[in-house]
């Protein structure tokens, strides 16, 4: 195995692994969509009532809170995917080498 199909295979993982997270940032903005659209539910309920702009900039904040989190949550877990990904192809590819020397 050549340098250069090391670098290749390690780009393709990498670009695997780019795939995946992208389904999963998907997902996470899902559960936004779906969490944004109960609390506008229950803010239709209130509208004109005393508190209702309280209420508004409330759940405005905790559906950018529930963004922010799941952004996060996705994030972390990307991070260890592509270390995981470098890592198990560095190590491949090295012992690949070594067989070649």
């Amino acid at each position: 195995m050549a340098n250069l199909d090391v670098g290749a295979e390690l780009g393709r993982a990498l670009s695997d692994a780019a795939r995946e997270m992208g389904r999963d940032l998907t997902a996470g903005l899902a559960e936004v969509q779906e969490y944004a659209a109960q609390r506008t539910l229950y803010l239709s309920t209130i509208v004109g009532e005393p508190g209702y702009e309280l209420a508004l900039r409330a759940e405005r904040d905790a559906v950018a809170l529930r963004a922010g989190i799941v952004s996060v949550t996705y994030a972390d877990a990307a991070d260890q995917r592509m270390i995981g990904v470098i890592g198990g192809a560095l190590a491949i590819g090295a012992r690949a080498l070594a067989v070649l020397a």
